[in-house]
């Protein structure tokens, strides 16, 4: 048997490709659009992040103002599967107000006109693409998505819910094990395509800490536990401690590789009238991921 029939990386070839990477430095993932968030958070090619939140703490808002920023900034190209932002030239409204700035509807905030309007949606035209949101198998969507893939332009595919997903898992298996065994799979999918995975996951449940607030949730809070810490590049958490404010937390709470960014947390500010995010004054920064280890909970849900 050749060493060609071996499941090996040849030394030569591997030596020349680290030898290149030196030479060239490791590469920092394109930014996100919001300079509070690019120190701990920037986006590469062949990973897949994962974003949890509360019900209501603008999760989908905030991806959709990340993939404009980048749409925008480096041509991305983008397949969303968003069943929750059905119909679609509803979702549509939505990126287009965050591409012009202005809203969508009547209201009183100057609207955008016919001509922006128009401009924004064939701009949104270009850069989006559209999974069928009653489609209840990943491997379908994920699939179907690289189809539509441009050779030049960078290539993002968004999940979300995943729970939307969950109904095929066979009754023989566990839903540790189903997250398990998908979540592998869409690792490998990733590699393989070299494009980046948004997978967006509600938390199982809520709770309210011995005080009264929100813990922020943490990957061991979404259904199927430990394996939304270790199968993520990244996770991110969208919080919103107070809804009555507009300042939104964005805990990055796992960066696997160190060249593409930290953890810590990023404040932004969300603009109801417009759907967009913008920097808040201010940033702050903690050391470590926040576990489900690290936060006291009460045992009564609300």
């Amino acid at each position: 048997m050749s060493s060609i029939d071996l499941p090996i990386v040849l030394p030569s070839e591997l030596a020349q490709k680290t030898e290149k990477l030196y030479a060239t430095g490791l590469p920092r993932g394109d930014l996100t659009g919001f300079d509070n968030l690019n120190q701990f958070y920037t986006v590469g090619q062949s990973q897949w992040t994962a974003i949890t939140g509360y019900p209501g703490s603008g999760k989908s808002e905030f991806l959709d103002a990340m993939m404009v920023n980048l749409a925008r900034s480096y041509g991305w190209k983008f397949a969303v599967f968003s069943p929750e932002n059905y119909p679609h030239e509803l979702h549509v409204s939505k990126l287009a107000e965050k591409w012009v700035g202005k809203p969508f509807g009547v209201g009183p905030t100057e609207r955008m006109t016919p001509g922006e309007m128009a401009e924004a949606v064939e701009w949104v035209m270009d850069s989006f693409i559209f999974l069928d949101p009653h489609q209840k198998d990943y491997r379908s969507l994920l699939n179907a998505a690289v189809k539509f893939r441009s050779a030049s332009a960078k290539f993002g595919v968004v999940l979300d819910p995943w729970n939307a997903l969950e109904s095929l898992r066979p009754p023989s298996m566990s839903e540790t094990d189903y997250i398990g065994n998908s979540l592998t799979e869409a690792v490998t999918w990733v590699r393989d395509h070299k494009l980046h995975l948004w997978i967006v996951a509600h938390p199982a449940k809520m709770f309210r800490d011995k005080g009264g607030e929100r813990p922020v949730p943490t990957p061991y809070d979404i259904a199927g536990s430990a394996n939304w810490f270790n199968k993520p590049d990244n996770i991110i958490t969208v919080h919103r401690p107070d809804y009555d404010d507009n300042r939104v937390h964005v805990h990055v709470q796992k960066v696997r590789f160190k060249n593409l960014g930290r953890v810590g947390v990023a404040e932004l500010l969300y603009h109801r009238v417009t759907g967009t995010y913008t920097d808040a004054p201010r940033v702050r920064d903690i050391s470590e991921p926040i576990t489900a280890h690290k936060v006291e909970r009460d045992l009564v849900s609300w």
